[in-house]
């Protein structure tokens, strides 16, 4: 497993707006939170769903949910939790689903919190960094 785990937390409203999205797709989705070169401050911020270590999620989060227990992984979800290590990700659990961070995005969003708005002006997920030293007008790219 990922030995550095960033903290990066999702609100109360992120997690319901989250869970809610992941209702209507694939089970084993996990929120992938990246941050790749882009925009025009510089950096921008992705958050999409992947399945590229469902299984392997799945299993980890039924083990969670039976205090540990663990039966013997099949080929496939010892395949994808290999790769869970091999690709560093960071793991961080909210209720029933996984949050991933590639380990290039976890230090630019270390101490990032995501929340979601859904109000008359402005409909969706919105992150404060204090790692950011300036951001865009429209808030999709930092500095």
């Amino acid at each position: 497993m990922p030995e550095t785990t960033y903290a990066v937390e999702l609100t109360e409203a992120a997690v319901i707006k989250v869970a809610d999205l992941l209702r209507r797709e694939e089970p084993g989705l996990a929120l992938q939170v990246s941050v790749q070169p882009g925009g025009c401050s510089g950096m921008r911020y992705q958050l999409f769903f992947t399945d590229k270590y469902a299984k392997a999620l799945a299993k980890m989060l039924a083990e969670r949910e039976d205090e540990g227990f663990a039966e013997e992984d099949d080929p496939a979800t010892a395949a994808q939790r290999d790769a869970l290590a091999t690709d560093k990700m960071s793991v961080v659990w909210f209720d029933r689903f996984a949050m991933v961070i590639p380990p290039l995005s976890g230090p630019y969003l270390q101490g990032a919190s995501i929340d979601y708005l859904d109000t008359l002006q402005k409909s969706g997920f919105v992150i404060e960094n204090p790692n950011a030293s300036g951001s865009c007008a429209c808030g999709d790219s930092f500095q």
